[in-house]
């Protein structure tokens, strides 16, 4: 079973040769498209167990409420008062509306033929928008958490599970291809960054991806260095991005000090 599951990683070599933003976004759709059957056949259920519950919850929450009011009422009757009070009514009807409405949530989420084609409707609708924001968010903003979360995932399948387990390798082709991409979209829309309001002092650039490299020149705060289109991950799993220094220095800076500008 293990390794049928791990011919399935197959699939990413024709993926990982491909831009990263086309990459993501066919990533995510086909993600989703394979889950939409037990999206669409979990999510009635999930929604009518959890009406189910919040309606009884509001049942039992109601009962001692109402057995107050009742009491409460009770005895200004004993005092001659047959006056209800507004705070009253609007907390029986506030139950009574809670009540109704997630039973009809729960009768809505049983009719599952009849709203199957529009859930499948929402599902490829939301697939599409996925595919387009996605790609658009982690190319726009490399040093965030989704962006590193995702090159992570990246890295991940192509060393342990290409790599290491089904002995392709990939990550020269891969490197070269989307290298030479990320370069040529770097020159048309280049992206810059800065210093991080942790590093105020200043930053390093090392000629290697990596802590060990030679620092070959520095940038202060305030200063804007231009992204090269090229990134690498160290052994500690630090993200590394190449820049250019407006004095013309190249060399790589930690992704963890530097945010775009």
């Amino acid at each position: 079973m293990e390794s049928i599951i791990n011919q399935v990683f197959w699939l990413w070599v024709p993926l990982a040769l491909l831009p990263i933003w086309l990459r993501i976004g066919l990533t995510v759709f086909l993600v989703i498209l394979v889950a939409r059957p037990i999206i669409i056949r979990l999510t009635p259920r999930l929604i009518q167990w959890t009406a189910m519950l919040l309606a009884k919850g509001v049942e039992l929450l109601s009962y001692p409420v109402m057995l107050g009011f009742h009491r409460y009422l009770a005895k200004q009757r004993e005092n001659g008062s047959y006056h209800i009070p507004v705070w009253v009514e609007g907390s029986e009807e506030v139950f009574a509306l809670l009540i109704k409405g997630l039973t009809k949530v729960q009768d809505l989420s049983r009719k599952r033929k009849r709203n199957s084609i529009l859930a499948n409707r929402i599902v490829r609708t939301v697939a599409i928008m996925s595919a387009i924001l996605l790609p658009l968010a982690v190319v726009n903003n490399p040093t965030s958490s989704y962006s590193e979360t995702w090159h992570r995932f990246d890295n991940w399948v192509t060393t342990e599970k290409v790599e290491k387990e089904l002995g392709f390798q990939l990550s020269d082709t891969q490197n070269k291809i989307l290298g030479r991409v990320n370069q040529a979209t770097a020159k048309i829309n280049p992206i810059e960054f800065v210093l991080t309001k942790d590093f105020k002092e200043g930053g390093n650039i090392r000629s290697t991806p990596s802590l060990k490299g030679k620092i070959v020149g520095n940038f202060s705060s305030g200063e804007v260095v231009t992204y090269l289109g090229e990134e690498e991950y160290d052994e500690t799993g630090i993200r590394w991005l190449k820049v250019e220094t407006p004095s013309g220095k190249i060399g790589w800076v930690s992704s963890r000090i530097v945010v775009k500008k």
